[in-house]
């Protein structure tokens, strides 16, 4: 589970790798604040836009860390992808349930995801103050997000694909490009995954598995903003 220190090293170095993520993740951030303004034209309830909005705002985060090299903010960075991960699968599962299932989810349901995410920070305090070395703490978030990110990115594959099959308009493309950010994502944190336990995969492919992950993440929700403001106008 140890990744060789030179990919640590070459993964948290500042570049244009990671000048774009933040890029991008901020942005898609912006993209949902405005897109929440025209929430009503989309009913899938309040639920899937908190969500969404948490799932970028983490994930912008946990992209600030590479600014810091040390093993405790990469552990940290890991805990708040982790958090992205849960989030932008529930708001993919609650909005399938909506759409999909035309089911009505309940304020009991709809806060699971985040009683699930604080399992992670009290296990991160556990481990840090339990005496855990900063290096084996750092792989085993690095770890725990990967595979988060895995199955996460797998039932996001499968509900977009059902979301997109009752869909029309440019809601079919804003499944379409959820769909392919999901595809990058796992693709993203496999060679992650199978780096860290055999053979170390190169940081390039990852960072440009990561880099088509914040593309396809950044396009959909460009193109769910711009439909909704365009949707609002004509309903005016």
């Amino acid at each position: 589970m140890v990744e060789s220190s030179y990919f640590y090293r070459f993964e948290e170095t500042l570049g244009p790798h990671v000048i774009l993520s933040n890029l991008f993740w901020w942005t898609s951030f912006i993209l949902v604040i405005t897109a929440y303004k025209n929430r009503r034209i989309w009913n899938v309830g309040e639920m899937p836009w908190a969500y969404l909005f948490l799932t970028f705002l983490f994930f912008g985060i946990r992209e600030l860390g590479h600014l810091d090299k040390s093993p405790v903010v990469g552990s940290i960075r890991y805990v708040f992808g982790i958090f992205s991960a849960i989030f932008m699968t529930s708001a993919l599962i609650f909005i399938y349930i909506k759409i999909y299932k035309r089911k009505t989810i309940s304020k009991k349901v709809g806060f699971i995801p985040l009683v699930f995410a604080l399992i992670f920070p009290i296990f991160f305090i556990y481990l840090y103050f339990s005496g855990t070395q900063t290096e084996n703490l750092k792989n085993t978030f690095f770890t725990i997000e990967n595979i988060l990110w895995i199955m996460g990115g797998s039932i996001m594959v499968y509900t977009t694909y059902m979301l997109g099959t009752k869909s029309t308009g440019g809601f079919v493309y804003v499944f379409m490009f959820f769909q392919l950010a999901a595809f990058f994502a796992i693709l993203w944190k496999f060679l992650g995954f199978i780096g860290s336990i055999s053979c170390p995969v190169p940081y390039s492919i990852r960072e440009f598995l990561e880099t088509m992950f914040g593309v396809f993440a950044i396009i959909s929700m460009y193109v769910l903003e711009k439909m909704l403001r365009n949707l609002s106008k004509h309903l005016l």
